[in-house]
């Protein structure tokens, strides 16, 4: 059975750019374009993986995301992997990573990132948490 993946970003393209090289992937995919939007789509899709945008439709939405999913005892242990151009947006480079409290994901990407990248982070993601 495919891997579910749910993209959470504001960016319409993106999301079907991000959809089309994933599905190709043999990944299934779902999003949403906001973050309550995200938050119910992980309810009702119970994906494997989140991909998560961080400036939607509050610069900081995405870290607020984030905290409410690890907060969750249903979500918590959902892998999610920040992909954002916050570091373009400002620039210059922020130190943007993993952080239990502040960000806590499993991994960030900037963008824009290259696709065989972003399948490459998402299948190692998911095939760490198959060895956990």
């Amino acid at each position: 059975m495919a891997h579910k993946i749910l993209i959470i970003d504001d960016d319409y393209d993106l999301v079907e750019i991000n959809r089309a090289f994933l599905s190709k992937a043999g990944f299934k995919v779902d999003c949403a374009y906001n973050g309550a939007e995200g938050l119910e789509k992980i309810k009702a899709f119970s994906p494997d993986l989140i991909i998560l945008d961080v400036m939607m439709t509050s610069v900081g939405e995405g870290f607020e995301v984030a905290r409410a999913i690890r907060q969750n005892e249903e979500m918590k242990q959902i892998p999610i992997l920040m992909l954002s151009s916050v570091n373009k947006e400002v620039g210059f480079r922020l130190r943007i990573g993993p952080d239990e409290d502040w960000n806590p994901v499993n991994a960030f990407i900037d963008k824009p990132v290259d696709y065989e990248k972003l399948v490459a982070k998402v299948t190692e993601i998911l095939n760490s948490k198959k060895e956990s």
